[in-house]
């Protein structure tokens, strides 16, 4: 499995745990993070799975596009009912009127893997919901379900 760094990710993460008043060991409980995610996270920017990221905006009140560097806007307007990636993917396809196979030509992925999403219930990597995002012109975190605003960051 490829990992994805990132010095902004680290970063931001590091100004956001900064402004936490405790002990250096305890963040990772307090974040509900495997320790070993969170020494790849400061050491070396390692991005963890989207499910960790969102854990960490959550607790942060963030969007997940802040904590990742790709916005410096720190305001975040959090959905009052969350939905699934899976729901706003179905709903953006359906908008935008394209198909599975439209949507894995332009990932550059085979339509085996964005049939998982609907049949496993899987989240896209990182680097694929980044390209979903721009491909249906939103933020990753309306893709994610975690706000209703489409509006993607700049």
């Amino acid at each position: 499995m490829i990992m994805e760094h990132s010095e902004k990710f680290k970063k931001r993460f590091l100004e956001l745990i900064d402004d936490l008043d405790c002990k250096k060991s305890e963040i990772p409980k307090l974040l509900n993070v495997d320790y070993n995610v969170f020494i790849k996270i400061t050491e070396f920017g390692v991005i963890p799975k989207p499910v960790i990221l969102i854990r960490i905006a959550d607790y942060f009140n963030t969007s997940v596009e802040y904590l990742l560097g790709r916005t410096d806007n720190a305001y975040f307007f959090k959905a009052e009912n969350k939905t699934s990636f899976l729901n706003r993917y179905q709903l953006l396809k359906s908008e935008n009127k394209m198909t599975d196979y439209a949507v894995a030509q332009k990932l550059h992925v085979t339509t085996s893997y964005t049939t998982n999403w609907k049949n496993k219930n899987y989240t896209p990597s990182i680097v694929n919901l980044i390209e979903l995002s721009e491909i249906f012109k939103v933020s990753i975190d309306y893709l994610l379900g975690r706000t209703d605003d489409k509006t993607p960051y700049n």
